[in-house]
């Protein structure tokens, strides 16, 4: 059986961040799978934007999917050149649709080098001021970038809301976004055995703000980790983070159900 196949899943688990078009160009079966996904209970997935390319086709895929959502927006990795020249309009546009819930992913990343660290500071503060306009919450990337972000996210108040999405582990960042109202989203790398600093965060992250995500097709948790990652997997993180938390994973399922509830406004 092929390793996109195998899936670990429970009725009531969501998947709070994964990428529907970097999955389809991973070859993976993104229709058939999104069906299998509603046929086993899960419930809820958010599709997060990384350009503003190909959204219609995005949409579409709520066909095989009536719970699935999308989020609008463009990574700061994606380099200047590739910024449309109505960047403003279309990512308004796109972040109005009802089927979009949430503004991203945005942040800052300065492991990469694509694209420099004031274009994409410019990127950060759009898609703050659109996320306020169409009142929805705002999807965070962070990569080497801690005390950058954390400064700018001191700097203002986030009214409807946001996630640091797949956590990195940085105490004060993490305790930077809870001050300021947002959710903790923990990945397959809080399976890593060179993870410690992101399990540990369980003493600190308190349960009504934390949400579970694969960030698919990356990041595949253990014992999967190194081969292509789909929503189905995300039960392994489920089980890792009820584990660290010492609750039972169906009492982790129904607040992480009701946490992306609130955090979509649904």
């Amino acid at each position: 059986m092929e390793n996109y196949m195998k899936y670990n899943l429970e009725t009531g688990m969501i998947d709070s961040h994964f990428h529907i078009l970097e999955m389809n160009r991973k070859g993976l079966p993104t229709d058939e799978l999104l069906v299998e996904y509603e046929q086993r209970g899960i419930s809820l997935l958010l599709d997060a934007g990384v350009d503003l390319d190909s959204f219609e086709r995005r949409l579409e895929y709520r066909q095989y999917h009536k719970g699935l959502y999308f989020a609008a927006g463009i990574h700061p990795n994606i380099s200047r050149d590739h910024w449309p020249e109505d960047r403003d309009s279309q990512l308004m546009k796109q972040a109005s649709h009802p089927a979009v819930k949430a503004v991203g992913e945005t942040g800052l990343d300065f492991f990469r080098t694509t694209s420099n660290r004031q274009d994409q500071m410019e990127l950060l503060e759009l898609q703050y001021d659109i996320s306020l306009q169409v009142e929805k919450p705002l999807i965070f990337h962070c990569r080497e970038a801690d005390t950058a972000l954390e400064k700018w996210m001191n700097q203002l108040d986030f009214p409807y809301g946001g996630v640091l999405h797949c956590f990195p582990g940085g105490r004060k960042l993490g305790e930077t976004a809870l001050e300021k109202g947002l959710m903790i989203s923990f990945a397959g790398n809080f399976t890593f055995k060179n993870a410690p600093d992101i399990r540990e965060a369980v003493s600190w992250v308190p349960l009504e703000r934390v949400l579970i995500e694969t960030d698919a097709p990356y990041l595949s948790p253990v014992p999967l980790r190194g081969r292509e990652n789909h929503p189905g997997h995300i039960g392994h993180t489920y089980e890792a983070v009820a584990r660290e938390y010492d609750i039972p994973k169906s009492q982790l399922m129904r607040q992480v159900e009701d946490n992306f509830k609130k955090f979509l406004n649904l």
